[in-house]
């Protein structure tokens, strides 16, 4: 590549991020509005889904998941099992820690919020073309590979 190429290159994916940044405003405003139709907070929503996908779900692996402190995620956890969203289970490997697990109710709190949310950006994506959608699901697949969020085996 040459150096005219690759400062080319540099501006267009420049000019890249800055289009992705202005997005995430109003995707999460309007994507807030499909959260409460969940009853949970999306900090809530985060972590049940968090705890639905990880493998050996902690408090603390909620935490360094989510990227928030410890005393945080207990706070949220304890949430979460308190409206019956979730269940601590002891783990046999290690009796200081408690596994957690989503109950049916919190389930059912994901699925309505994934709905709701794949409602709302259906109807703001409802312009789109065959070849957007394309890009759209490609640019999709590589943000879930970059943030880790890659289905686990029977898990939508």
């Amino acid at each position: 590549m040459t150096s005219t190429e690759a400062s080319s290159a540099a501006r267009s994916n420049e000019r890249t991020l800055q289009l992705l940044h202005r997005l995430v405003l109003p995707l999460d405003r309007a994507l807030q509005v499909a959260d409460r139709q969940s009853g949970c907070s999306a900090a809530q929503l985060s972590a049940l889904a968090a705890i639905h996908y990880l493998d050996k779900a902690t408090v603390t692996a909620i935490a360094a998941h989510e990227a928030i402190a410890l005393p945080t995620a207990s706070r949220i956890v304890e949430s979460l099992v308190g409206a019956a969203l979730a269940t601590r289970q002891a783990d046999p490997g290690d009796r200081r820690a408690s596994r957690l697990a989503v109950t049916e109710a919190g389930q059912r709190a994901i699925v309505l919020a994934c709905d709701s949310r794949a409602d709302v950006l259906a109807g703001i994506l409802r312009g789109l073309d065959e070849t957007e959608w394309r890009a759209l699901r490609t640019a999709a697949e590589a943000l879930n590979r970059v943030f880790g969020y890659l289905p686990a085996a029977g898990r939508p």
